[in-house]
């Protein structure tokens, strides 16, 4: 990469979504992206060139989390339909998505045909049943139809048009599990929104007992203070994790010269704030199971890490950075626990300060507002919150694609680590 394009990707807005299919499996995911405000310092002449080369950017970051199989869908407005831009991603992995403003005019479809004859799939964005589009269901391979906003025999009647087509129908904006049902009755094979980040409380649900362990180690590391027989004892009580953590300890990487043998000689050596951070991460990755698990653990260590350097930026936080790393990364327990983010907030002995912006009951609240605006492509509330806070938008976007890469590697770290 260029020095002139590594300064205008970190003046881009880059951000990732999830495709799942039917059974909570991950299909693949959508690469977002939006050049932010102040990117007019990046001297490249051509904007199209220069957003070529960010898709390119972002295709590579995204594309390492990728497992075999699995496809990326990205954006394509139409000048870039026409410049052959998707020719810099490889086409059994790219998914081109056709943008609801672009029109089928004659030298856009003949570029689409060109397309398909290379072997990319193509996605048609925002279909809610409007005419004119007909060329583009003919070409397309997917149609994403729009939940958000729509009745349910509005849903049932594009449903029913698009059989006519060869198409797979994919549902975005899906925002509830009930609205996944239906959609799934409906004949949709693939589903994107926040229906799997969203807290299912269950009443009389019971927390299984390796969580039930796991909570209680997270509530020994979140105080200040704490008791290292008792801390051991926990950890202990989790053989994977004891497990890991004397690996980890005894990894070339330390140098050390003996053996290390326990975990209370593990917290002599590694002291207790590294040794609670480790944990922290490695327990809420452990805590997620299945496919749409490992996304929420994605998105809790992602944020545990963008608002620790968010802070660490700006040095004027509500909250220290430790403790923006933590709300980060318990900002997502609800969802994990199946249980109210109150409730839970009362097992653990954490600051209120911290409890508050947790709840939403603080104005520290806004930071999560931020991470949350970032996940959803709010292209236009992230700014809100950017411009309103006074932040760097270049620094926001560059710390965010820092902080995606890392919890891709503590992910990577971690599965290396429990297949071991």
């Amino acid at each position: 990469m260029t020095a002139d394009s590594e300064l205008f990707l970190d003046s881009f807005f880059v951000a990732r979504q999830p495709v799942f299919d039917s059974g909570h499996s991950i299909w693949g995911y959508e690469l977002l992206f939006r050049n932010s405000a102040e990117s007019t310092s990046a001297a490249i002449g051509n904007e199209d060139t220069a957003t070529s080369q960010v898709i390119a950017d972002g295709f590579g970051l995204i594309q390492e989390d990728l497992k075999k199989g699995q496809r990326l869908l990205v954006n394509f407005p139409r000048n870039m339909l026409l410049e052959n831009a998707a020719d810099l991603l490889p086409p059994d992995v790219c998914v081109v998505e056709i943008l609801e403003h672009v029109d089928p005019e004659p030298d856009v479809v003949q570029a689409l045909k060109k397309l398909k004859e290379n072997g990319y799939v193509l996605a048609l964005d925002d279909y809610v049943g409007q005419k004119g589009v007909e060329p583009f269901l003919e070409l397309a391979d997917i149609v994403k139809v729009e939940c958000l906003g729509a009745g349910r025999e509005e849903l049932a009647d594009i449903a029913s048009y698009l059989k006519k087509y060869n198409v797979t129908l994919l549902a975005e904006k899906v925002e509830d599990n009930e609205m996944f049902g239906y959609c799934k009755e409906l004949g949709f094979e693939l589903f994107q929104g926040f229906f799997f980040s969203r807290p299912e409380i269950i009443p009389g649900k019971k927390i299984s007992s390796s969580n039930l362990i796991r909570m209680q180690l997270l509530k020994s590391i979140s105080g200040d203070d704490f008791d290292v027989s008792d801390l051991a004892r926990v950890i202990n009580s989790d053989v994977s994790i004891s497990y890991r953590l004397l690996r980890f300890m005894n990894s070339p990487s330390f140098g050390l010269p003996h053996t290390v043998k326990s975990i209370k000689q593990v917290i002599a050596l590694i002291g207790y704030k590294k040794l609670a951070g480790w944990l922290r991460v490695i327990i809420l990755s452990d805590m997620c199971s299945g496919p749409a698990g490992n996304e929420l653990a994605f998105l809790s260590i992602k944020r545990a890490k963008f608002l620790e350097l968010l802070a660490l930026e700006n040095k004027k936080g509500c909250l220290p950075a430790d403790s923006m790393f933590l709300m980060g990364l318990l900002s997502l327990l609800d969802v994990l626990m199946g249980r109210p983010m109150e409730e839970l907030m009362s097992e653990l002995p954490i600051g209120e300060e911290l409890v508050n912006a947790l709840t939403k009951k603080s104005s520290c609240g806004f930071w999560l507002d931020l991470v949350e605006a970032f996940e959803r492509a709010d292209w236009n509330g992230l700014g809100n919150i950017i411009a309103q806070n006074r932040l760097s938008a270049m620094a926001v976007a560059r710390i965010h694609l820092a902080s995606m890469q890392w919890a891709s590697e503590i992910l990577c770290m971690n599965t290396t680590d429990s297949k071991a």
